[in-house]
């Protein structure tokens, strides 16, 4: 294996092993013919050859030279006895001047791996470095203001858009454009809206110094074009007309939804940051849209939470073609501090689809709990463990306040009739 790594590559060190000692050989043989190695001076020139090559190209090359150098006891008549001592030196030369080069070499690799380690350490730490100044001034940009996140905008838009039921208006929409650019760096943008035959868009909302609508755009114009979202990177638009991005909401054959960004901090401009931007867009505009769809249930029963509104006109929209889209259970409970406690509880107890409404009169309270894509097997089950998980903690008060439990299917007949319907029959138990 040694011999194998000290094999130099093709042409590297084997030229010079020949045509060295060729060389020398000629021109001392022209100078001196009677000794053409050398042997008779005073020092014997001729073996540094083998020594530099081996110094260079370590052993292989070395042995070559020495063997070209060796040929000429062949044609020239020396001594054998000091032929053989000559020979044997000048193999143990090469043999020192290889061990030197190949223990000088592997120093050499080690201090070039150790240069690499080193060079891609300090690579490492400034990229450590840079995305630590990165973070100090998105958190020094973010401290300047109330900190907030996701949860916390949708929390409070959701709360905002279900007390205007469902109305954008520019109040809300100016919590929106507040909340994105804390969320995700807007600086400049403004908030449109489009009929259906209008040609010109009216701004509902802006953040910053908003320019003048740009209809020419190409970002705007290919998010009109095609009814979608359109950013710069997703175009691969080399330079930045007016617009970085513009969402879109709607059709052509009904009112749209636009939020058109015109500048972002320089750190906001990634995907991460233009996707939270959609997302929150159409997620309100969904969510604005739901309730504008739940407004007679809300406007029938105030008391409704908006979210048990759009859940149910979705199941109800659902099961006409759909044949088991969830159920529905009524508790009626007699109105007092036991049923709040037992209200409170079943709260605790809800699942993650779990939608609850309690509805309030003066001689009763009932509470309905929708259950979407709950079979039947599944609803009579939670309502088996809502009544043993009550009655184990909480006997005498789920016996004081406890009336009656009623279950309904969800199906496609009008919402209110089914929540009426609902509600009648857990009162009249």
């Amino acid at each position: 294996m040694r011999s194998l790594s000290a094999f130099p590559r093709y042409g590297d060190g084997w030229l010079e092993a020949i045509l060295l000692p060729v060389l020398a050989l000629l021109l001392v043989w022209i100078l001196n013919p009677s000794d053409p190695l050398l042997l008779r001076a005073d020092f014997p020139w001729l073996l540094l050859i083998p020594l530099l090559i081996a110094l260079r190209y370590e052993f292989l090359p070395a042995l070559l030279a020495t063997l070209i150098l060796g040929s000429t006891f062949l044609w020239h008549p020396y001594p054998l006895a000091p032929s053989l001592v000559a020979s044997a030196g000048t193999v143990v030369v090469a043999l020192v001047g290889a061990e030197f080069a190949s223990y000088w070499r592997r120093r050499e690799a080690g201090r070039a791996l150790q240069e690499e380690i080193t060079a891609t350490r300090l690579r490492q730490l400034a990229d450590d470095l840079y995305v630590t100044r990165v973070s100090l001034d998105r958190l020094e940009q973010s401290l300047l203001y109330q900190p907030v996140s996701v949860r916390t905008a949708v929390h409070e838009l959701r709360s905002a858009l279900a007390a205007q039921h469902g109305h954008l208006d520019a109040a809300v929409l100016q919590r929106v454009l507040y909340f994105l650019n804390q969320l995700a760096g807007v600086q400049v943008a403004a908030w449109y809206r489009v009929g259906a035959e209008e040609a010109h868009p009216q701004r509902l909302a802006q953040l910053g110094a908003v320019a003048d609508w740009d209809g020419a755009d190409p970002v705007w114009r290919e998010a009109l074009a095609k009814g979608q979202s359109q950013n710069i990177a997703a175009l691969e638009l080399t330079q930045i007309h007016h617009y970085l991005s513009v969402h879109v909401h709607g059709d052509e054959q009904s009112e749209r939804q636009i939020l058109a960004v015109e500048d972002m901090s320089f750190f906001a401009i990634n995907r991460e940051s233009l996707q939270i931007v959609e997302v929150l867009f159409q997620y309100l505009c969904n969510y604005a849209d739901s309730l504008q769809f739940a407004k007679p249930i809300l406007q029938r029963w105030p008391d409704c939470p908006a979210a048990f509104a759009t859940d149910f006109l979705q199941l109800q929209r659902l099961a006409a073609v759909v044949p088991e889209v969830g159920f529905c259970i009524c508790y009626d409970f007699h109105p007092g501090a036991d049923a709040d406690l037992v209200v409170g509880r079943i709260a605790t107890l809800r699942r993650g689809l779990d939608v609850l409404w309690l509805h309030r009169d003066a001689k009763h309270s009932c509470l309905l709990v929708l259950l979407p894509f709950a079979g039947p097997a599944a609803a009579d089950g939670y309502r088996l463990r809502i009544e043993n998980e009550l009655r184990d903690g909480f006997l005498a008060q789920w016996q004081q306040a406890f009336r009656s439990c009623q279950l309904f299917r969800v199906d496609g007949s009008a919402a209110t009739t089914q929540l009426a319907s609902f509600l009648d029959s857990g009162t009249k138990q």
